[in-house]
């Protein structure tokens, strides 16, 4: 009653100045209580405290890291330790040799090899592993010729049909233009923008040329063009072909091992009904092209209605995805093996469509360096699904140490990775899962990147747990992340290394460059130091779950949210602010409704529990107190881990 009141008494003042009551930008979903049974759906866990979780019982590899036998040892193939020479094809061989075969292990035995080329792998089942992190080292030594430019694909003297790759890769300090040329025909430009960050390489195809210029002799020709007007050009001679059908695997440059899958495949099939959030039904308009065992990505395209209801000003990026697989088919019903856990409308266009990932894959037991400042991640799994990373340590990564890219049910575990060449921006020295769902990171520890643990483009289900991050920020970094959960966590937050300095941050709706952050996300029982704000959220977040976490804040409030950030539970924290004039929580603009704000602790600031226009759902049972010259100790919940509780009550 005194709740409803106090709604009533808002909504009479708003009235009074002639304004309207501030309001949700849509009806809300997931703030939900236990005896809500007709809201509940296979998505959701209860949880111990009363509280309603996203359901993270089918996260990381399905069944466990299994223990894969050893197949073949890259010394069969030509490696050989500790000799100077370059490994990269003997690792290549090897690796298809044993995919060819249904799988296996590599075993690279005690010492030190060497990549001058990225190594891809596009079979099933391969696994590469050393003798440990402390023992088996590879360095990627992958270089931009001393001329400043030349052709990654094709090699000399080679055919070139329509479907031929063609890519050129030039020193990138200071690039400003790419260009491929032949025979005085530019068919590709790169220009610098904004978000470039440490770009080198720019590519193409066949079909810019073939069927454009006679079958024959041609030259590829590169121009790269440099601030203050340097040039540096490069050619490789080939032989047009308009018959030749090139099925010719390339490496990849994105990483110096790439787990490779081949990605979406046939026609997108639009929903013939709404995706509702729990739904593991989906009504297709036409399913005959699908199967039993297929896989499938979801997506909701972001489309102006969805832009304008979210506010978000991003100009690109992908929100809402999720990847399933078919169980079974009835008719134009697709019966799949998980929930969905946001909305997927027929108004936005959203559509189902084959993907074929690779799986069971996996890199154990070495640490990998790179030595050249180009933008090429370390290890990368790319349309993967059940693959992972264990016992591994990367010093010195390119672009991402170990990185999910489109990727489900993937772990990265027990590793460390340390330091980054390029940390100038537009998306690098990263930890964390993008374009991805169900995937697992635990006890990673990481030293001097930018964002770490990190979220973002429409990450799903993921969880980051029992890390340790130095001297980086937590980040749902953009695109609409969703239902994610860091718990058990350790970061200490600074700007040196390129982090923004707060604590956690989620990307607020007018971020052109990276928009909204969506629902449900948890932060539990994490340990938080920062020079900036705690928790600081940008807007369109519903129902976060804030519980029994540390936040030591140098300067800034506990928990900041703002436009339309909403029906969140602050619960059970402690926040040693440093300030002495920052409150716990600022609920910066009027629409930040439903929050909760419960049973917390705040030592210093300003001992206000909240500052700000929104008036809380409930705000109860806080206390404050003086800070003293030592953080107050960390909250102690009777559950540490509601990952594990899940795993456990809830399967």
């Amino acid at each position: 009653m005194r709740y409803l009141l106090a709604l009533i008494g808002c909504v009479v003042s708003f009235a009074a100045a002639g304004e309207p009551a501030p309001r949700r930008p849509w009806e809300p979903l997931y703030k939900i209580r236990p005896d809500e049974k007709h809201r509940l759906t296979p998505a959701d866990v209860v949880g111990p405290d009363g509280l309603v979780y996203p359901n993270w019982t089918k996260c990381g590899v399905q069944g466990g890291i299994p223990q894969v036998a050893p197949a073949a040892r890259i010394a069969e193939f030509g490696g050989r330790p500790d000799d100077e020479a370059d490994d990269a094809a003997a690792l290549d061989k090897a690796c298809r040799s044993v995919g060819e075969k249904g799988g296996g292990a590599v075993v690279l035995a005690a010492g030190t090899y060497h990549l001058d080329r990225p190594v891809t792998v596009r079979h099933d089942g391969v696994v590469i592993r050393g003798a440990g992190r402390d023992k088996t080292r590879i360095v990627f030594r992958y270089a931009i010729p001393a001329a400043g430019a030349a052709f990654h694909w094709p090699p000399a003297g080679s055919r070139v049909g329509r479907g031929t790759h063609v890519e050129l890769h030039c020193r990138p300090k200071g690039i400003a233009k790419m260009t491929i040329s032949v025979g005085g025909r530019v068919i590709k430009t790169w220009q610098r923008s904004r978000h470039s960050g440490n770009t080198f390489g720019t590519a193409t195809t066949g079909a810019a040329i073939v069927g454009k210029l006679p079958d024959g002799a041609a030259k590829l020709q590169g121009l790269a063009e440099y601030a203050g007007g340097a040039k540096v050009t490069c050619e490789v001679p080939v032989t047009l072909d308009s018959k030749f059908d090139d099925r010719r695997p390339v490496p990849s440059s994105r990483a110096a091992i790439t787990f490779l899958g081949r990605g979406r495949t046939g026609p997108r099939v639009p929903l013939a009904t709404d995706g509702k959030r729990g739904d593991r039904k989906l009504v297709l308009k036409d399913a005959s092209g699908l199967a039993k065992g297929d896989c499938l990505v979801i997506d909701g395209p972001a489309t102006p209605r969805w832009k304008t209801l979210t506010k978000n000003a991003c100009r690109w990026g992908t929100y809402r995805r999720y990847e399933l697989r078919v169980e079974r088919i009835d008719g134009a019903v697709v019966h799949v093996n998980q929930p969905l856990r946001i909305e997927f409308p027929v108004i936005d266009g959203s559509y189902v469509q084959k993907t074929v990932p690779i799986r069971r894959c996996g890199l154990e037991g070495v640490t990998i360096e790179q030595t050249e400042d180009l933008w090429i991640s370390t290890a990368l799994f790319r349309g993967a699904w059940n693959c992972w990373a264990r016992d591994v340590k990367v010093r010195m990564c390119g672009r991402f140490p170990v990185y999910g890219l489109n990727a489900k049910w993937c772990e990265i575990r027990d590793c460390v990775f340390d330091d980054a060449h390029f940390k100038g921006g537009g998306g690098t020295a990263y930890a964390g899962w993008e374009h991805c769902c169900d995937c697992l990171m635990e006890n990673v520890e990481t030293f001097r990147l930018r964002h770490a643990p990190l979220f973002q483009w429409a990450a799903s289900g993921c969880v980051i747990r029992k890390g340790v991050f130095h001297d980086s920020d937590a980040q749902w970094h953009s695109g609409w992340t969703n239902e994610n959960l860091m718990e058990q966590c350790v970061v200490t937050s600074v700007r040196g290394n390129g982090g923004y300095g707060y604590g956690m941050w989620a990307s607020p709706p007018a971020d052109t460059a990276h928009g909204p952050n969506g629902p449900r996300n948890v932060v539990y029982n994490c340990d938080v130091r920062s020079q900036r704000t705690g928790l600081w959220m940008g807007g369109m977040n519903e129902c976060w779950l804030i519980l029994h976490n540390r936040f030591v804040v140098d300067r800034g409030p506990g928990v900041y949210a703002r436009t339309a950030s909403f029906d969140h539970v602050i619960r059970g924290n402690v926040f040693a602010l440093k300030d002495g004039r920052s409150p716990m929580v600022q609920l910066a603009t009027a629409d930040c409704l439903g929050v909760e704000i419960v049973n917390n602790r705040l030592h210093g600031g300003s001992g206000k529990p909240l500052t700000g226009p929104a008036k809380p759902a409930k705000l109860s049972a806080n206390t404050a107190a003086p800070l003293a010259a030592d953080p107050p100790p960390r909250p102690t919940p009777s559950v540490p881990s509601i990952y594990e509780w899940q795993k456990t009550h809830a399967e």
